[in-house]
């Protein structure tokens, strides 16, 4: 098995060092700037720590906490228990990181490469497999690991004034720290794709990631409203409790202070936990492996789709006609339409994207009503601070759905990928093709910000006109950015990707973020500066001013929305197979 591994390791690093060696030179300039990059701020972080825990480990700040103490019985008049503490603390964040990330980058290494099929079926152990892939999938984490918590105990040591022990032990626990979480990962993995297909499992993990990353962030945006509450100096003692005798990393934290401090048994005694723990669980997925690995590989090779039986045309509800507003779209781009909204439901992943605007919703909405909930000012504001509200209102509407638009159309036409051939070879127009592109980008403009603006209006109390004016704006301003994102992603597509982050060309991201700012600076220009003149104007003038820059605003969009759409097309007729 280990002269197995050292042939897959070899093989691995001359892919490595080839894919760098014959790369462009500016990606092997950028990859070079990347690590200088990370090792300046792993420095810097280094330096940072270790100037912090020197100070607070000097007796002159233990003397100053004393004497705050005598005057706040609440404070603790030794520093020392919670310097103790830190590491404990520090490693617990880090295995809970480990844990909600090892799962998804296992399922990905384990069972998604496209490697796997030809190293299963070469003749090398099933364990020199697993191995292999199991500390491909721990890479990233181990880079992280070593970038930013390593700097952080390196200098927590440096400030103590530890020795060479305390860093070799350091660097053995930075080693050993993602062997538990991922051990227990990979056989969690290994549970899983037996029951589950091994695409749908990172869907559901992708999805589930997605709910995690807006619990932090809703906790990051109350965090300045709840945390006066708690943080206090008698809640200092929450720091202790993370020192728990029962947690591993409890167990790699207490080891380090006493490799530290020199205390040798306490270092075998807590040392030895954590290693066991670590190296046993390790081991237990490498003598499941043989077994448990290739049973899902097998059956993950053997599962199909399962075949559904075809309904006729009457027994689908509604397929006689579609609804109104679609009836006035041509049936080639209905059915692009159609099309892009079925597979967009499939992909779990997909509605991970819509998450965060959903969620930014609900949060924005409700500080909107809590702050409509709070008592009026005594002073009235002036009408240029009601309109500069109800702008920002107006804003906030237009991001939402500008989220919503991107998570839908994505880049529009590199989304299909090597699939392009088939709409290539379809009797519809790149006229038609776009046109349907284009309705699905637009579609949360006057669906979801029609409804957050009727929303805003009735908590506020905006008038008719006003909101009028608002709603008109917001659906001329998605309409022009809608219509600017997908003619620059069918003038400049990427079709052979890999990863989907790699749909966007430099060319379309680059216009999009100069083109996107303009046109929004330039209707907003048009008619809140119309809607300014015609009040210090006042009369008919006034209004022929405000319906002047109305008109211009219509041309404009008109004109962004044709002039995009007709180069998206160019492009599409440009495209070859």
């Amino acid at each position: 098995m280990l002269a197995a591994i050292g042939v897959l390791l070899r093989a691995r690093l001359q892919i490595v060092r080839n894919s760098f060696w014959r790369g462009s030179l500016g990606a092997r300039l950028a990859s070079l700037a990347l690590v200088a990059l990370v090792a300046v701020g792993s420095l810097a972080i280094f330096s940072f720590t270790g100037f912090v825990v020197e100070t607070l480990s000097s007796p002159r700040f233990a003397a100053l906490l004393r004497e705050a103490a005598t005057q706040n019985p609440g404070l603790p008049a030794d520093p020392a228990p919670f310097l103790a503490a830190v590491p404990g603390t520090v490693l617990l964040g880090a295995l809970t990181l480990l844990v909600f990330s090892s799962f998804s980058s296992l399922l990905s290494a384990l069972y998604l490469s496209g490697d796997l099929d030809m190293l299963l079926v070469a003749p090398v152990p099933m364990r020199a497999v697993f191995v292999v892939k199991f500390f491909t999938g721990l890479l990233p984490q181990y880079l992280v690991l070593f970038a930013l918590l390593g700097p952080v105990l390196l200098g927590y040591g440096q400030g103590r004034g530890y020795g060479p022990l305390y860093h070799l032990c350091a660097t053995v626990a930075l080693l050993l720290m993602p062997l538990l979480p991922a051990g227990l990962g990979a056989l969690l993995v290994m549970a899983v794709v037996r029951v589950l297909p091994a695409r749908r499992a990172r869907e559901i993990v992708s999805l589930l990631g997605g709910f995690i990353g807006i619990a932090f962030y809703l906790l990051s945006q109350f965090a300045g409203q709840v945390a006066p509450q708690f943080v206090t100096a008698d809640n200092l003692g929450v720091l202790l409790a993370t020192d728990l005798p029962l947690l591993p990393s409890a167990w790699a934290g207490r080891a380090l202070v006493a490799a530290g401090e020199g205390s040798i048994l306490p270092l075998l005694a807590y040392g030895g936990l954590f290693a066991g723990a670590s190296i046993g669980v390790f081991g237990a997925c490498l003598l499941l492996a043989e077994r448990l690995y290739y049973a899902g590989w097998s059956n993950m090779a053997a599962q199909g789709g399962r075949v559904r039986s075809k309904r006729s045309r009457r027994d689908v509800p509604n397929s006689g006609q579609p609804p109104l507003p679609l009836r006035l779209l041509p049936p080639e781009s209905r059915a692009i339409l159609v099309k892009d909204l079925r597979l967009f439901a499939r992909d779990l992943r997909n509605l991970q994207a819509l998450i965060f605007p959903l969620a930014i919703a609900a949060i924005w909405t409700f500080q909107i009503l809590r702050e409509s909930a709070a008592p009026a000012p005594l002073d009235t504001a002036p009408a240029w601070f009601a309109r500069l509200n109800d702008a920002a209102g107006l804003g906030i509407a237009f991001f939402i759905c500008l989220s919503l638009s991107s998570a839908l159309a994505g880049t529009g036409i590199s989304r299909e990928g090597r699939a392009f051939w088939l709409l290539k070879l379809a009797p519809v127009s790149p006229w038609h093709l776009l046109l349907g592109k284009l309705t699905l980008a637009y579609l949360p403009f006057p669906l979801v910000g029609t409804l957050f603006l009727a929303l805003l209006a009735l908590i506020r109390g905006t008038g008719p006109l006003a909101l009028l004016e608002q709603w008109l704006l917001l659906l001329l301003c998605g309409l022009g950015c809608a219509a600017i994102g997908m003619g620059l992603g069918a003038a400049f597509p990427r079709l052979d990707w890999e990863n989907p982050q790699q749909q966007t060309t430099w060319q379309s991201g680059c216009l999009g973020t100069l083109l996107y700012p303009l046109f929004l600076a330039a209707m907003l220009a048009l008619v809140l500066g119309g809607g300014a003149l015609s009040a210090v104007v006042g009369g008919v003038a006034g209004l022929g001013l405000r319906l002047a820059g109305w008109a211009v605003a219509l041309a404009l969009t008109v004109a962004v929305a044709w002039g995009f759409s007709l180069l998206g097309t160019r492009g599409l007729e440009r495209i070859e197979l």
